[in-house]
């Protein structure tokens, strides 16, 4: 009699087929606990930031006459290139990482990819539960409340915050998070400005700190026109951290004319400390000045484009000479006061 074919065993007993079975369901059980923990979305949003960092959406909730907004990449920034883990910059980046998770339970390096700060909103763009933010802030005394639609949580008199579909946070005043619910819905935001899109262009969304600032008015007045205006009009910066800091900027003039105009001014200014020691101190100004003159300033026509870079002892030593400064110095230590009275914001 034909003896039967049989499948070899594995070792132990065991099917290699259950095997590979087996392998498989521990690789989707790693799968759903990495989704549930966020390491799923957190690289994802690390591949997305490399690849495309373009994100015109993260203007959605700014006002369309907001003046300035600076928007950051936590993904493209390496804290080793602001110096060592002592070093005044990275102390600041863990003390605010620390007191703000404390406070919200939102990790700022992992659970935020993109935010744009402004005057009166700022947008974080990442992963938010909305239920454990209400649980903890709930114990703060924050209210919930509701505009056209939206939910938020309110502390009467002093700020506000909302989740919006999981992937998007407001935070502000109240005044501040209406007016951005407002510009979002009726699509008033500065993500359909044309001049704010191109300004950014100009400069490249590939910066992990980028910001853009209107100096004047995008529809001048009458007299303006009649009487013609030579000024910068718009200044937008991107910051790189890949070893120190590098700084591009794009000034906007009137005219190409006026480009020429304030290159030349700028290269007769940019080698005298004078300028700059009333307000920074004189070792930040040394500084700066030895930046500045090796920096290159170009023109095209109504831009003029600017490029320095600043090595990690010369960052680290600009943090610190605050206290040089008549002016960073008072600023400096307003904010620290400001933290200590409230502490977690």
């Amino acid at each position: 009699m034909a003896e039967k074919s049989s499948k070899p065993v594995a070792a132990g007993g065991r099917k290699p087929g259950r095997i590979k079975w087996m392998v498989l369901g521990v690789l989707v059980l790693a799968v759903v606990i990495a989704a549930q923990a966020g390491y799923v979305g957190y690289g994802y949003a690390q591949l997305r930031s490399a690849a495309f960092p373009r994100d015109e959406a993260i203007l959605g909730y700014a006002p369309a006459d907001t003046v300035g907004v600076l928007i950051v990449d936590p993904h493209q920034i390496d804290p080793k290139s602001l110096g060592a883990e002592t070093s005044a910059a990275r102390t600041w980046l863990a003390r605010t990482r620390a007191d703000i998770l404390k406070a919200t339970g939102i990790d700022l390096l992992f659970d935020v990819d993109k935010m744009a700060i402004t005057p009166t909103i700022v947008v974080l763009r990442g992963r938010f539960d909305a239920h454990k933010l209400s649980e903890r802030l709930a114990e703060a005394r924050y209210a919930t409340a509701d505009y056209k639609g939206q939910s938020y949580l309110v502390r009467a008199g002093e700020d506000a915050i909302a989740v919006v579909d999981g992937d998007v946070l407001l935070y502000g005043d109240e005044a501040g998070m209406k007016a951005a619910i407002d510009a979002k819905q009726d699509g008033t935001s500065l993500e359909k400005s044309e001049q704010v899109l191109e300004r950014l262009k100009s400069v490249g969304w590939n910066h992990p700190i980028l910001l853009t600032v209107r100096i004047t008015d995008e529809k001048p007045s009458i007299r303006s026109i009649l009487t013609g205006s030579t000024g910068p009009r718009a200044v937008t910066v991107g910051l790189t951290t890949l070893s120190g800091l590098d700084l591009t900027a794009s000034i906007e003039s009137a005219s190409p004319a006026a480009a020429d105009e304030l290159k030349k001014l700028l290269e007769e200014r940019r080698g005298s400390p004078a300028t700059l020691t009333p307000t920074l101190g004189p070792s930040s100004a040394a500084i700066l000045v030895d930046v500045a003159k090796k920096a290159t300033l170009t023109s095209q026509e109504s831009l003029v484009r600017v490029q320095m870079h600043v090595d990690p002892a010369q960052l680290d030593a600009l943090i610190k000479a605050t206290s040089d400064s008549p002016t960073l110095g008072e600023a400096y230590k307003t904010l620290r006061l400001y933290q200590l009275l409230v502490p977690g914001l």
